[in-house]
């Protein structure tokens, strides 16, 4: 309804200027100026003068009108247009005059306003009255008819949800959180003990205020320490916060990227950032058409970061905005968008994905889907034909009759987080906690890992966990603690994992895990404590010697454990040892010897596991070692059931001397060669067992080929081809693409150095400038060390820029590129901890002697 009522307003004004509130006036020119505001969608402004208006004049229903429906679109105060609306109603003319301060009548669509305003303040009954009123009476078109009838549905549905609460427990998250301004967006890490979110503070990145008369949007974050206290906020990172809006948008659960929505003009994107172990990195675009010249508003990426979710107003959609989806393909680029179709989407909006760390269960917003009013959070369950199931409504408390957009849960499914103005916040909008104690449990397991240094010391740099799944060696992620020394990772159920804990590349300590199926939901939770850095010169964790962790379970397939099977661990041309395991069929930290040769079994109820070798030769620190075994062993092979495979380049051409790696959910994993021709034949498969098939040449993998063996009761031969795409992947430099480049200075030095990035940069300049008008943002920075070169640091930085510009311009026309279609912004600053003496500190100050370039 919005846009018909800014339509009607533009027919009057044919300019858009921007203007603020008056600082002083008559009724008149306070009207005009706040009618003009509306043309921008500023709603605070405009509402700042028509209150100013309404002070001198509160008499006509005009004025109320305007006062009204500038609440209705505010994004805090809407159940304040309920009584300026009401007023609005009792003198309505079909031939209301927008542009004139001495009409005294509102427009017909006051009405539906009316019933908005009533329907956001929980009077259902009252609110559908007033829809009636404008459906029947003034709605015209059949666009306002669906809108209408819409909402009439939505109070019947609101006023159900309403009258059958969920049990929930909300609690403001605190001072130490949120402050007298907005905070919103929260995203927190998958451990709960960091928070990411964005603010609009007086601390912001440049100290300037928008249109709208608030500070420009910042992301900061915070840490929970081990008494559930959260620290006060930081600047997220300078590479990050710029002087415009940065908003947070969502985090994976290991926190250790985060996607961040940025406005620069032509829309609105979304980016990514990395954490390297000390800082986040700069915004990266994704690739692929996840950005366009659309309205790109949200995004998140799965658990394992495989799969992206965004949201994009652009054509071919079902509706207004809708939620589309990007797969990684093997060589690490992200695969075309694709609709997540009309299951999902609707002709109204989608908004705000999440998709919760077990993978299956997508958290979105929609105003399409059956709500009570608005926006509502629902969520949807991925089946294992890669559907998604119908969406189902989170109710009421958890959604309103108004925008409820934004909620992210923690693993457990136990508790969720969200800003909304409530009453009795700290600010225009805090950020909340809802605990949900009646949610199901999500079966899944959360490791929260934490590196403690010696008493005394700081947490080493460049430390990073690397976890790989031990069946088949596929590297799950890699992992770099934050400042706390925290980290996290989820893991799904029914799977043997390594930690490799390193530092600088070499490993320090090194971890088996076995993560059992349980029903519900787990925490594992491991403390690595550290020896003295400064006295033993390098990083080596408190001696823990080596062990063995054991774990009998039934068989691959069904993988439950064995209640008190006997073990027995021989040391070759030693002794035995023979032990229990609990009702669990664990039994953890059995210590054994280095540098020696094992073999293990296990036996119960009349069965015998194979017996396992394994050995701790050349093992020099601690390490901890995870045996399963499997007391039927694994699966007979299904006599009949064979695997032809021939893998080809992309010309089709066969490639000999290729690994093939075929995996079963069985545990079972059969490695092989091509011959001459590209092939492997007769390899033998079990029956009931899922397939991952996949090749791999110099360091290039084809996709997984998946198939399954399930309920195959004859003889059957199975013939995959696999493609290996020899072309390597290039840069994107066409119009639109993201393109870096980033030089750190020594003091009082304003020239760069030509690098890799330098290239890449000026040739896809001078591609870009052979198809449009490419933009450069030169973003340079002096720190506070004085300068003895120049008049003064902003001075310094300001050259900087300068000499940046002038080396692209020249670089492009040398290399034949067209420089004058370049648009160039220039922004300087002199950043940094304020001098204190000590110019010789350049880890201190030297981070903010740079220039940054970004060009698109």
């Amino acid at each position: 309804m919005k846009k018909f009522y800014l339509l009607l307003v533009t027919l009057f004004f044919s300019t858009t200027l921007l203007k603020a509130q008056l600082l002083s006036g008559t009724y008149n020119d306070y009207f005009r100026e706040g009618s003009f505001l509306l043309l921008e969608e500023n709603y605070d402004q405009a509402l700042k003068n028509f209150i100013e208006a309404y002070k001198i004049d509160s008499s006509s229903a005009n004025i109320n009108w305007n006062v009204g429906y500038c609440y209705i679109n505010s994004s805090t105060k809407k159940g304040l247009a309920e009584r300026y609306l009401a007023k609005a109603i009792t003198k309505i003319d079909k031939n209301y005059r927008q542009d004139d301060p001495t009409e005294k009548s509102a427009p017909p669509m006051a009405y539906f306003y009316y019933g908005r305003a009533l329907h956001i303040n929980y009077k259902f009954d009252d609110a559908a009255a007033q829809y009636d009123i404008y459906e029947k009476e003034y709605a015209k078109s059949k666009e306002a008819k669906e809108d209408v009838a819409n909402y009439k549905q939505q109070t019947v549905y609101a006023k159900e949800l309403y009258l059958a609460p969920i049990n929930v427990v909300i609690e403001n998250l605190g001072d130490s959180i949120n402050s007298e301004y907005p905070d919103f967006s929260p995203a927190l890490s998958a451990d709960e003990r960091m928070i990411i979110y964005t603010t609009r503070r007086n601390t912001s990145t440049g100290g300037e205020k928008a249109v709208d008369g608030q500070y420009f949007e910042d992301i900061v974050v915070a840490y929970k320490d081990e008494n559930g206290v959260w620290s006060s906020p930081k600047p997220i990172s300078a590479y990050i916060n710029t002087n415009g809006n940065e908003g947070s948008i969502n985090l994976t659960p290991d926190g250790q990227t985060l996607i961040v929505y940025q406005d620069i003009g032509k829309g609105g994107d979304i980016y990514f950032s990395n954490w390297d172990g000390k800082d986040w990195t700069a915004l990266q675009q994704f690739g692929s058409d996840v950005n366009t010249k659309y309205w790109e508003t949200h995004a998140c990426l799965t658990a394992d970061q495989n799969t992206l979710y965004f949201v994009s107003d652009r054509p071919g959609g079902f509706g207004g905005r809708d939620i589309y989806r990007c797969v990684k393909l093997p060589n690490g680029a992200w695969s075309k968008a694709l609709n997540l179709g009309p299951t999902i989407n609707t002709k109204f909006d989608e908004d705000g994905p999440y998709m919760h760390p077990d993978g299956v269960t997508l958290i979105f917003a929609s105003s399409g889907h059956k709500t009570m009013g608005g926006f509502d959070i629902f969520f949807s369950m991925i089946d294992e034909d890669k559907k998604f199931s119908e969406p189902i409504n989170m109710r009421y408390p958890i959604n309103t009759p108004d925008d409820d957009v934004f909620f992210v849960t923690s693993p457990d499914g136990k508790r969720g987080y969200f800003s909304s103005a409530k009453d009795g916040g700290k600010g225009e909008k805090d950020i909340y906690k809802m605990s949900i104690p009646d949610a199901k449990e999500s079966p899944l397991a959360l490791f929260k890992g934490s590196i403690l240094p010696a008493d005394g010391e700081k947490l080493p740099e460049d430390l990073e966990i690397v976890v790989t799944n031990k069946e088949t060696g596929e590297v799950i992620g890699r992992y770099r603690p934050k400042q706390n020394g925290a980290f996290t990772t989820i893991l799904p159920p029914n799977k043997n994992y390594n930690f490799s804990y390193q530092s600088k590349g070499e490993e320090f300590y090194n971890e088996d895990l076995y993560v059992s199926d349980d029903v519900t939901y787990q925490e594992i939770k491991k403390e690595i404590n550290l020896e003295p850095v400064t006295l033993l010169g390098k990083v080596k964790v408190k001696d823990k010697g080596v062990i063995l962790n054991t774990l009998v379970l039934n068989n691959p397939k069904d993988k439950q454990p064995v209640p008190n099977a006997k073990v027995t661990l021989t040391e070759k041309d030693g002794a035995s040892i023979n032990f229990d395991v609990d009702a669990n069929g664990k039994k953890d930290a059995t210590p054994l010897v280095f540098d020696k040769k094992y073999s293990v079994v296990a036996e119960a109820n009349g069965k015998k596991s194979t017996a396992i070798n394994f050995n701790t030769l050349g093992i020099k620190g601690s390490k901890s070692i995870t045996q399963v075994l499997y007391i039927d062993g694994y699966g007979e092979k299904a006599l009949g059931l064979v695997l032809n495979v021939l893998v080809v380049n992309n010309a089709k051409k066969p490639l000999p001397n290729t690994k093939v790696i075929l995996t079963g959910n069985d545990g079972s994993k059969y490695e092989g060669t091509t011959d001459s021709k590209g092939r492997i034949k007769n390899i033998e498969l079990a029956s009931d067992v899922n397939y991952d098939l996949m090749g791999e040449s110099s360091g290039l993998t084809s996709e997984k080929a998946l198939f399954t063996t399930l309920n195959v009761k004859a003889k059957k031969s199975y013939d995959k081809v696999l493609v290996i795409d020899a072309n390597p992947a290039v840069s994107d430099v066409s119009c639109g693409s993201r393109l870096s480049y980033k030089h750190f200075f020594a003091y009082n030095a304003n020239e760069t150095q030509e690098a890799t990035d330098w290239l890449t940069l000026i040739d896809g300049l001078v591609s870009k400038t052979k198809e449009c008008n490419p933009t450069v943002k030169v973003l340079s920075s002096a720190s506070q060390v004085p300068t003895r070169s120049f008049a003064n640091n902003k001075e310094l930085a300001q050259s900087r820029a300068d000499k940046m510009e002038e080396k692209i311009k020249a670089a492009v026309s040398a290399k034949g590129g067209d420089a004058s279609k370049i648009i160039f912004t220039k922004v300087s600053a002199v950043r940094g901890p304020v001098y204190a003496a000590d110019y010789q500190n350049t880890e201190k100050y030297g981070p903010y002697q740079y220039v940054r370039v970004i060009s698109k």
